[in-house]
């Protein structure tokens, strides 16, 4: 089964229009949809994609952020001890930003419990980076 990890900058960018990544994102989407693929999300980068419609239109705008989650079937990652201590450590090697170290972490996850062809979206340049530097291809 293929997997796809999201950064929060993409589904943010699918989310605004007129986000300058927009198109973008939306490709990202549809490259995410071929049959037998799972998209997940951690807790953490989950809350990210939340700020900017909480922000805009409150607790209606989040919802529709659910929604989004719930029509492209994007499972949220809880965030349990042993992924948070691969966040830290991914965190101290590479010296992402916390929520960064949650994608990648994310993706090791994924790595380690056998799923195939896991692949990172993410517009962060430093992000795709350490994950080529720690999941070398």
């Amino acid at each position: 089964m293929a997997v796809v990890v999201f950064d929060a900058d993409v589904l943010i960018a699918y989310l605004g229009r007129e986000d300058a990544s927009h198109a973008r994102a939306v490709e990202c989407m549809r490259a995410s949809l071929e049959p037998a693929t799972r998209r997940i999300v951690s807790a953490v980068n989950y809350s990210e994609v939340l700020i900017g419609p909480l922000r805009v239109g409150g607790a209606a705008a989040a919802a529709r952020v659910d929604e989004m989650f719930v029509r492209f079937g994007i499972e949220t990652i809880v965030v349990d001890r042993p992924l948070a201590q691969r966040a830290a450590a991914v965190r101290e090697r590479t010296n992402l930003k916390l929520p960064d170290a949650y994608v990648l972490a994310t993706a090791i996850h994924a790595d380690k419990r056998g799923w195939e062809e896991v692949r990172l979206e993410t517009f962060d340049v430093a992000l795709a980076a350490a994950d080529a530097q720690l999941r070398p291809a």
